[in-house]
């Protein structure tokens, strides 16, 4: 099988994998209270104006799903650094057992 082809293989399980976990990550996320307590401030609100006024975003509604869309994406980051590591710590402990 030519390399170009598995790399594009992993990349595509890597993915699946952390769309999968995004979900997962996300109720995580979301049950850290100063994380949460964090996003329902002003500071993070005020941060996101320029975010708001981008999507053209007015009204309250309208600003929690920007602020759920980051977060989503912050949790597909999340998932997919951990999905690296995993992959790391598998593909390092498959090559020490080939070598014993």
């Amino acid at each position: 099988m030519p390399a170009q082809c598995t790399f594009r293989m992993k990349v595509l399980l890597h993915t699946g994998l952390a769309i999968l976990l995004t979900p997962l990550v996300f109720f995580g996320l979301s049950r850290i209270d100063p994380l949460a307590r964090w996003v329902g401030s002003d500071a993070v609100w005020t941060a996101l104006t320029p975010v708001f006024h981008l999507f053209g975003v007015v009204g309250s509604e309208g600003e929690e799903n920007v602020l759920l869309g980051a977060l989503l994406v912050m949790s597909f980051v999340v998932a997919t650094v951990i999905v690296c590591l995993a992959s790391v710590l598998i593909r390092r402990q498959r090559e020490q057992q080939a070598e014993r």
